[in-house]
């Protein structure tokens, strides 16, 4: 406790000035109107408070707290209630006389109102730590309320110390009835923390000890409130704080509610809560989603009731209203806006009166493939029409104010010269917002898709609100995902090609893609940064799934771009064999006339997913009179998209930083250098661009300092194209980044683009690194330098890397020169060199001070009460050597590294020490990527066919083969890579194959009449042998079916693949190149598991092209009549079985949309379909396994070529829309059968009364013959 010492002051003493100013408004004005009783958070026994002993300028014991307390950029875990009005940190506050603010001696305090208490006199002090619901959710409202920019604030700690009815030091006579009665509120959510001063009644200022009047409590040094940060640095001080005016702090605020005050502590300075007229807006959040609809709470302004607010984004012509939430916030809405960065907000602020104010603040819109998602979609790899799920946040702000939500769609449209534009349309209506999740049917009105939930109802005066799924494509069957991708083959050629050879190339390995930051960036879209949270990110590389982390260039460029994706073997993805990465036309960052990821996702991302995953598997009949497997149209894809390539690739350098600073430079030399100050770390020889390094001296964990230094900041700019990107540690946070000086907000988006910068918040990659610490990547794109921080409470490590090698030799400062030459990289900035082998002592005093910077150059930003000065501690001596004297338990942590033993040593600190070998570790990872790679070249692509090879990397082997539907014609070797080169591929083609015992068919999935496109007809002979086939479908999708021949023979023709829209017996199909009249006899296809059916197998075809798919179904003629049976078999959990035998007859006239226009024909389908439960119908048969050669076929269906999910969508929406029909057909046979009954009732009576007089058989009108029991059958 401080030392007290007290002398009691007559009244004489005191000027009677300041003694007659307070009398009169204590005694003639009356007492102070401020809080009630009831307005003070509860306190007392009732509530649960501890009650201080009755004492003078005493305090409480340490009071442990649950939770971290941040106060002025500190955490703290405990503190202490002292008498004096007054909540301490670091030790008790026993004085009795306000000392003037700041003060130094660690007094961290909060002061509600300190000035010399006794309650021996009278009154009590009371304090309770709380997470009581109710205690939080009232915190919560009024940090809301007097913190607009906190709305999503939630409390999770409250304490409240109250002073209740407390007298002063000294009092006598009618003075010791004066008492003043007020409390402090302590909120936190262990990140944010705020204050709330409550002041019932204020009735005296001043003991006696402190000059005051012992009869009035007026006088001498008045009471002071406000806080203290305990370095005599920096403080927060309430006007009017020691003058006589203190007295009033019941009737004023700073919230417009006499008798409180609210205040934001937990930052380097003290915030006021409340509003201004100074013109300056807060917006909050301050970054949003280009797609628009984000609630935003703006403060700054006071705002009167019945003003109106007018909200424009400049630059954009449409002008909303914004909503006054109270006297300090109005809640406005964001537009939809087509491109990326800052915008300027403008808000007119019109009263009543008809007076108009103008303010302006700044909004910083994110691309959409950075920005958090609050709407996310289930299973979301694939999104084919039909029946899906969706989830959301029920608690976000752009839906909170409304009980019901609806469900939107938007889709992009192209429009022309390759424009875009968002089309919406309503999913589902009126949905229960707190039910967070609907199921919807999604439709195939466009292919990139995104889902809004959308607040109901909107405001016609304001933008429409609501959150955001991410951007997707709809799945699509094999046939219109062919066509899709032939339209775009078909466009592309008529574009300029891609300059491929001018392109950085891809690094060749995942931890070379890891190292260079400098030149690429991870994939928003795929990275193994990303962590799957429920309402931010749907899932990870959906649009590449063989992929586990993608890279994109950082630097626009020629706007084009290009995709570098790695498996989870860290081998560069030759997109020919798996999903991978290729040149991309548009960057997905935007560009002049492109917009932020739209038109990368729609001109680029599509078209693979097109091309390659929709119709990998998909196989269409090509000409030449035979049915074969058609080409693999991906191929083609990357004739205009240049698949992946590490061919020349040259690696980055890096260099670290880390420790008791051990630096490696650029070139590989390493030393120490533990300096406290403030550095060039790296700069440029004409100024263009300079890094400067921040190092303090270390305090051990009980606040000591020793004589070693670590780094705490790192500030960076490259001069007129980017802005100061500072990285520093901090106590609460453990790291921030400061753009131009501002704290960077990671709430809305893990990565910023700012002019020249690009800076990434990740999760650290690394399993040894603790998952508090934080990981930065800041990247200066046009000079090719780029940093890695990674910090944790006490450190700062970083590790630099330059890619750009024009850079060779003209860098200097703490990492060297840049010039493949380590022994003079200890150039100091005179231009002297010191001998590689000095010592770290002369390192320290001729080299690494010399590079000391100046109060005028200095880059970093200072907190409030601190300066330039206050970093360069110039007489400052570090440890040189490595004690000799290390505990074995240094020994066990380090081993036989020395940095790790030295900074064991000198700070004591097994953390550090730790940090220091786990981020060597990192950087030798690092240096070993750094190393070029020997490889050979892209493998040659082969029509009809591929080279298969893990990668391209010295020692790998590559294998060819030929795609379905070609073979072989010559012969193709095993090649290595060797010395940079493969070997002899051989001499080798693929040809198509030309066959009538081979055909893969990709089933054709139900679709609705909207989706069902014109179909194409063609006609064709075959000889075909009847069979019996079963088939049995197991979970790993794979088809093996056996077979019986019979010996009949016949020439037929068969209808495949036509989509079934109706249950209707007749149809008529107009078709725009033929007519066609056709009676027949449709069923859906059965759900059971066994059914037996006839079945025709094709042997010789006769047509020029067929499309096996439900868009173009294919119709060919038939001829003669054909019976074979069917009978599939399904592993489920019930197993029901039917047989059916068909007998089909059919004569067809064949027309093709690509022949001329004929006149109209007719065709004419009539099947009869019977049905027999007797087992003995079914014929004897052989048994026979289809494999790919004449005999035998056995079909293997991938995921991408019958998605079950897809059918059983599609089968959904058919039957939903049967289901009406269905219904009624079962009740017009009831009925019919109720009918019939009472007929066949009536008929039998009729029968039975006649029987005594003839017998025999009796044969009704109706058709129906009966048998008498006499009569013989």
């Amino acid at each position: 406790m401080l030392p007290v010492a007290k002398c009691v002051a007559n009244a004489e003493d005191i000027g009677m000035r300041s003694i007659l100013v307070a009398e009169y408004f204590a005694f003639v004005v009356g007492p102070a109107l401020g809080l009630s009783l009831n307005d003070l958070y509860p306190f007392g026994d009732q509530a649960g408070d501890t009650a201080m002993n009755k004492n003078d300028d005493g305090s409480s014991p340490d009071i442990p707290i649950s939770t971290l307390f941040p106060f002025f950029n500190h955490q703290h875990t405990k503190l202490i209630v002292n008498t004096n009005g007054v909540i301490s940190f670091l030790r008790p506050v026993g004085t009795y006389t306000p000392n003037p603010f700041p003060i130094a001696n660690d007094a961290r305090m909060i002061a509600p109102f300190w000035a010399d208490i006794d309650t021996t006199r009278g009154g009590t002090v009371w304090y309770r730590e709380t997470t009581n619901d109710t205690m939080l959710d009232r915190a919560t409202d009024e940090v809301r309320a007097y913190f607009p920019d906190f709305f999503r604030f939630r409390a999770s700690w409250v304490f409240i110390a109250t002073w209740d009815r407390v007298a002063f030091f000294g009092c006598s006579g009618g003075g010791c009835s004066k008492n003043n009665t007020f409390q402090a509120v302590l909120i936190t959510n262990g990140q944010h923390s705020f204050t709330i001063y409550n002041y019932e009644d204020i009735q005296w200022t001043t003991g006696t000890a402190s000059r005051g009047n012992s009869t009035t409590g007026l006088g001498g040094t008045p009471a002071q409130v406000g806080f203290n940060a305990g370095d005599g640095i920096v403080s927060f001080t309430v006007n009017a704080s020691r003058s006589p005016d203190i007295v009033n702090v019941d009737e004023d605020s700073n919230v417009d509610i006499p008798g409180k005050f609210a205040f934001r502590i937990d930052a380097s300075d003290i915030s006021d809560g409340g509003c201004n007229t100074k013109g300056r807006l807060t917006i909050t959040p301050r970054y949003g989603p280009m797609l628009g609809g984000q609630y935003l709470v703006i403060s700054g302004p006071c705002i009167e009731p019945g003003a109106t607010i007018e909200l424009t984004f400049l630059g954009l012509p449409d002008k909303k209203n914004c909503e006054r939430k109270t006297e300090f916030s109005m809640a406005c809405i964001t537009p939809m806006f087509l491109y990326t960065g800052d915008a300027i907000v403008q808000v007119v602020i019109e009263d009543q009166q008809g007076d108009r104010k103008t303010f302006l603040g700044r909004y910083t819109i994110i691309n959409p493939a950075d920005s958090k998602h609050r709407a996310y979609r289930h299973s979301a790899s694939d999104w084919f029409s039909g029946r899906q799920q969706i989830s959301w946040d029920p608690d976000v702000a752009e839906l909170k104010d409304d009980e019901k939500v609806d469900i939107h769609l938007f889709y992009l449209k192209e429009e022309g010269n390759r424009g875009l534009k968002w089309q919406k349309e309503i999913l589902k209506q009126g949905v229960q917002r707190l039910l967070g999740t609907t199921e919807l049917f999604l439709p195939t009105s466009g292919y990139a898709l995104a889902v809004r939930v959308t607040s109901s109802p909107q405001r016609n005066d304001q933008f429409e609100r609501g959150i955001w799924s991410d951007i997707f494509p709809l799945a699509l069957r094999s046939d219109q995902a062919y066509s899709l991708c032939k339209n775009w083959l078909n466009t592309e050629v008529q574009l300029p090609p891609l300059p491929s050879d001018d392109v950085q190339p891809c690094p060749c390995t995942l931890d070379q893609a890891l190292l260079d930051i400098v030149r690429f960036q991870p994939d928003p879209d795929c990275n193994i940064f990303n962590r799957n949270s429920q309402f931010s990110r749907t899932g990870n590389c959906l649009h590449r799934r063989d992929a586990a982390h993608c890279i994109r260039l950082t630097d626009l460029g020629q706007q084009m771009d290009n995709l570098c994706c790695y498996d989870s073997s860290n081998n560069l993805i030759d997109s020919r064999l798996k999903e991978g990465g290729s040149l991309q036309r548009y960057h997905y960052l935007g560009g002049s006339r492109i917009y932020p990821y739209l038109t990368n996702f729609y001109f680029d991302v599509l078209p693979f997913l097109h091309c390659c995953r929709y119709t990998r598997n998909g196989y269409n009949v090509v000409s030449g009179g035979n049915i074969v497997v058609a080409e693999n149209i991906c191929p083609r894809f990357f004739t205009h998209r240049k698949y992946s390539s590490c061919e020349n690739y040259e690696p980055p350098r890096p260099a670290r930083t880390n420790g008791d600073p051990h630096i490696t430079t650029l070139d590989g030399y390493s030393y120490t250098f533990n300096g406290v100050g403030e550095f060039v770390y790296l700069k440029t020889t004409d100024g263009t661009f300079q890094s400067q390094i921040r190092f303090e001296q270390f305090r051990k964990e009980n606040g000591d300092l020793v004589d070693a230094s670590v780094c705490t900041a790192i500030a960076t700019q490259h001069t007129n194209t980017s802005g100061v990107v500072e990285v520093r540690l901090n106590s609460i946070r453990t790291a921030d980044i400061l753009v131009d000086g501002e704290v960077i907000d990671f709430d809305e988006s893990n990565a910023h683009q700012f002019p020249g910068a690009f800076v990434l918040q990740i999760a650290s990659n690394d399993s040894n690194i603790n998952s508090t610490k934080k990981e930065f990547i800041v990247s200066f794109t046009e000079i090719g330098i780029a940093f890695k921080a990674i910090a944790s409470s006490k450190v700062l490590n970083i590790l630099p890397i330059v890619g750009n090698k024009s850079l060779a030799g003209s860098l200097r400062g703490l990492l060297g020169d840049f010039d493949e030459n380590p022994n003079n990289d200890l150039q100091t900035d005179s231009g002297r060199i010191l001998y590689p082998n000095s010592s770290t002592e002369q390192i320290f005093d001729d080299f690494g001070v010399s590079w000391r910077i100046t109060e005028n150059s200095s880059l970093f930003t200072y907190e409030p009460g601190k300066s330039y000065d206050d970093y360069q501690l110039r007489s400052f001596r570090p440890a040189f050597s490595l004690p000799t004297n290390l505990p074995p338990e240094g020994v066990d942590l380090c081993g036989t590294d020395q940095e790790c033993a030295f900074d064991y040593a000198v700070t004591d600190s097994a953390d550090l020490a730790a940090e220091t070998l786990q981020i060597t570790v990192i950087f030798n990872t690092s240096v070993e990527a750094s190393y070029e790679i020997k490889n050979c070249a892209n493998l040659p692509s082969v029509v009809g066919g591929v080279w298969n090879a893990s990668s391209t990397l010295e020692g790998s082997n590559a294998t060819f083969s030929c795609y379905p539907g070609y073979e072989m014609d010559g012969e193709s070797n095993i090649v290595s890579c060797r010395n940079n080169s493969w070997g002899d591929f051989g001499n080798f083609s693929c040809v198509q194959i030309n066959t009538s015992s081979t055909l893969e068919v990709t089933p054709t999935l139900f679709t609705t009449e909207k989706e069902t496109s014109i179909p194409t007809t063609s006609t064709f002979k075959e000889i075909i042998t009847t069979t019996t086939m079963e088939a049995t479908t197991t979970t790993e999708d794979v088809l093996t079916t056996t077979m019986t021949t019979t010996s009949e023979t016949e020439e037929i023709s068969t209808t495949t693949d036509i989509p079934i829209t109706s249950t209707s017996q007749t149809s008529t199909t107009s078709l725009p190149t033929t007519s066609t009249s056709q009676t027949s006899t449709t069923s859906i296809p059965p759900t059971s598991t066994t059914q037996t059916s006839t079945m025709t197998s094709t042997k010789q075809w006769t047509t020029a092209e067929i499309s096996k798919s439900t868009d173009q179904p294919t119709i060919f003629t038939t001829e003669k009549t054909s019976t074979t049976t069917y009978k599939p078999t399904a592993l489920t959990t019930q197993s029901t079985t039917a047989k059916q035998t068909t007998s089909t007859t059919e004569e067809t006239s064949i027309t093709t949309p690509n022949q001329p226009k004929s006149s109209t024909e007719s065709t004419t389908t009539t099947q009869t379909i019977s049905t027999t439960e007797d087992a003995s119908t079914e014929p004897s048969h052989q048994t026979k396994t289809w494999t790919t050669n004449v005999s035998t076929i056995s079909v293997t269906h991938q995921t991408s070529t019958l998605n079950i999910k897809e059918t059983l969508q599609q089968f959904d929406e058919q039957f939903n829309k049967i289901l009406p029909y269905v219904i009624g057909g079962v009740v017009v046979i009831i009925v019919l059968s109720v009918v019939v009954g009472i007929l066949f009732l009536r008929r039998f009576v009729q029968l039975k009364k006649k029987k005594n007089n003839s017998s025999g058989t009796y044969t009704h009108t109706d058709g129906f013959t009966f048998y008498s029991h006499e009569t013989n059958k």
